[in-house]
């Protein structure tokens, strides 16, 4: 059993050493590189002022179909109406009332002005109208695909992609981002293009690849601690050169390279597991009702009726955003650098949420349950924080009695983020053993880095020392078969 053991942690070793080696020396990329991922907010700054002096037609033929936001925004020099149900959008030219369905046709005047709005500098150029490549793998662009692949001359090497069937900005990179991430990110989340695609095959391949991989260190922690014992000649490991570090770096470094593997494993939520409830329900009683089309059309016509000139919207607003909070129709605007303003939707002026809306909500969410404590809170807390993702404060924090969390944005209201029993277990697994979020103290920088580095790298050296050697095996045994057999175990009776 013992020798059984032995052999197959040196086949599962020669097997899938390359992979873990990747994967310890990806992850010191990932801590400074992030994968590309150009999110809503980042996208305000590549957005025009709004200019409401052409507002407002709409189309007569449009059914009332339920929405769950509008966004009203500049789009290549004249004003539009996004209407987002899920991932579906609807955007309506409010100079013509024409509902748009395609941007080949104004895909480079669309990019020149996105372009001029970012502050890229250079000779601006159409590299292809693609449906994916390495940067836009992710589900979330399949609404948006055909995507015009455009590329700046500029000193970083800027690329972006315009979407067909919305004309937004969905992407964007820089040859910086690009190098590190196909030696970080891609190879740590497995990425390439050609896997990543089919998110089933991806998904297992992540997820077998890890289990066998737990075996491979669990074996090796066994061993490792088998073969440590005081011997004749006085030495604790019968091994010397490459086996003694890799002994040894087993030995103190293997439950950290298990607790990783475990971690890495759930945060791809493995046959579901730790995936956490949606709070749709609690978010439909937040709202009380939906915004349908009808609601937004009569916004939309009141704007011309009033006259825009009067208005106090905030100077430079790019993006006003209309949603459902507490049976009423809430505005939010936005500028480039994603400052939010609530706005009334009769006078446009800025007001802010009553107390009441938010000393009330903890009943208004779960009903049934009960509220233990409630709060707002300027700075992260558990598991509301920003460290690779940014999160707005100040929020409302709603603890119920069965651990549950809550929490409302000040400015719009509306659910930010919620935490169940899965997300707290996922919280913990993943967020502080893989990622080192264990407290705020943890995650500030520098402290974060100088307690991550030591551990990775004692855990990569563990990986790198394991491969070597058994690539070295692999090759000696097909060299010379019959002085390296691969089954001969000699460090099982040593003296």
């Amino acid at each position: 059993m013992v020798r059984l053991l032995f052999l197959t942690h040196r086949y599962l070793g020669i097997a899938m050493g390359l992979v873990i080696t990747l994967w310890c020396l990806s992850g010191f990329v990932m801590m400074y590189v992030q994968y590309p991922d150009l999110d809503d907010q980042e996208r305000l700054a590549g957005l025009e002022t709004l200019d409401l002096s052409t507002c407002c037609r709409m189309p007569n033929d449009f059914s009332n179909i339920e929405l769950d936001r509008f966004r009203m925004e500049m789009l290549n020099d004249r004003l539009v109406l996004r209407l987002l149900d899920g991932r579906y959008q609807y955007v309506i030219d409010l100079l013509s009332g024409e509902y748009l369905t395609s941007f080949y046709d104004e895909a480079h005047s669309i990019a020149t002005v996105a372009a001029r709005e970012f502050k890229l500098t250079g000779q601006l150029e159409l590299l292809g109208i693609i449906d994916q490549d390495q940067w836009t793998v992710y589900s979330t662009y399949q609404a948006h695909r055909p995507l015009f692949h455009f590329s700046v001359d500029d000193s970083l090497g800027t690329e972006f992609y315009i979407s067909s069937t919305t004309g937004e900005v969905m992407q964007m990179t820089t040859s910086g981002a690009r190098f590190w991430n196909w030696i970080g990110a891609v190879v740590h989340w497995l990425y390439p293009t050609i896997l990543r695609q089919n998110t089933y095959v991806w998904l297992q391949t992540v997820i077998w690849l890890t289990v066998i991989s737990l075996f491979l260190t669990a074996i090796g922690i066994y061993v490792g601690l088998r073969q440590y014992k005081t011997r004749r000649s006085s030495r604790r490991s019968p091994y010397r050169g490459w086996a003694l570090w890799h002994h040894y770096g087993g030995l103190i470094f293997g439950l950290f390279t298990l607790a990783w593997l475990i971690s890495g494993l759930f945060s791809v939520n493995p046959w579901g597991a730790l995936e956490g409830r949606d709070y749709f329900t609690e978010d439909q009683r937040l709202r009380g009702t939906t915004l349908n089309f009808e609601q937004t059309s009569a916004f939309v016509a009141s704007l011309e009726q009033r006259g825009t000139v009067e208005t106090e919207i905030p100077v430079p607003t790019v993006r006003i955003e209309g949603s459902i909070i507490g049976g009423e129709l809430t505005l939010i605007a936005s500028t480039k650098q994603g400052e939010r303003t609530r706005l009334n939707a009769d006078s446009l002026r800025t007001e802010t949420l009553p107390d009441a809306f938010f000393s009330s909500a903890g009943s208004v969410l779960r009903p049934q349950a009960s509220v233990q404590t409630v709060g707002w809170i300027t700075d992260g807390d558990a598991y509301y924080f920003s460290h690779h993702d940014t999160r707005h404060f100040p929020v409302y924090r709603i603890q119920y009695e069965d651990g549950e969390r809550l929490y409302l944005d000040s400015v719009s209201g509306e659910l930010a983020f919620a935490v169940d029993r899965d997300r707290r277990w996922l919280r913990w697994i993943f967020h502080a053993l893989h990622r080192g979020d264990f407290s705020r103290l943890a995650r500030s920088r520098p402290i974060w880095d100088l307690f991550m580095l030591p551990l990775m790298l004692g855990v990569t050296v563990g990986a790198i020392t394991g491969t070597w050697m058994g690539i070295r095996r692999l090759v000696r045994a097909i060299k010379y078969p019959a002085k390296y057999p691969l089954n001969d175990l000699p460090e099982l009776d040593p003296s």
